[in-house]
């Protein structure tokens, strides 16, 4: 790469990172091409951006930015950045579920909420529910004053119901 190529580079990272709600930075040292490519396509699948990046570059990008201090963790082989552009949490939750499946993945940090986050604080966002989760707890919650409310008034029904029934058997017996 040359300079002006370097130059680009780093203002597309700053975009990239701008827009992103979460990024974490992973270390893939060790997977095969076909591994690589699989990872990329599950991250695709899932609308997370997936970048393989120079250590440098993406920590000049982070320059004078809130998260600087997350360039820390930019260390050793080239860094993969997963970039969770709608939701943190899934992004980070993808990304835990696939170092089951290819154990050589390290998180070594990453940003949340402008700020630098280290792996512990990773793994913690990656066990959170994510943004539908929340949203389907919501609308249950929501939802749930008038099942019980619907269960309060057919329950005393249900039993007058029932011993009008045993009534009338006893009359008809």
């Amino acid at each position: 790469m040359d300079r002006t190529q370097k130059e680009q580079f780093v203002e597309e990272m700053k975009a990239d990172l701008a827009k992103s709600v979460g990024v974490l930075f992973v270390d893939y040292t060790g997977l095969s091409v076909n591994d690589v490519n699989a990872v990329r396509a599950k991250f695709r699948e899932a609308g997370v951006g997936y970048r393989v990046v120079k250590n440098t570059l993406v920590a000049r990008a982070m320059e004078g930015t809130s998260y600087e201090e997350a360039a820390g963790h930019l260390k050793g082989s080239p860094t993969g950045l997963v970039l969770g552009y709608d939701d943190p949490v899934s992004a980070a939750k993808l990304t835990f579920d696939l170092m089951k499946d290819f154990e050589v993945i390290k998180v070594k940090g990453g940003i949340l909420d402008e700020k630098a986050i280290d792996t512990a604080q990773a793994e913690a966002l990656s066990k959170m529910p994510n943004k539908a989760e929340l949203q389907a707890g919501i609308v249950g919650l929501a939802l749930s004053p008038a099942s019980n409310l619907i269960a309060l008034v057919k329950g005393p029904a249900g039993m007058i119901v029932g011993q009008i029934d045993k009534f009338i058997e006893t009359k008809e017996g």
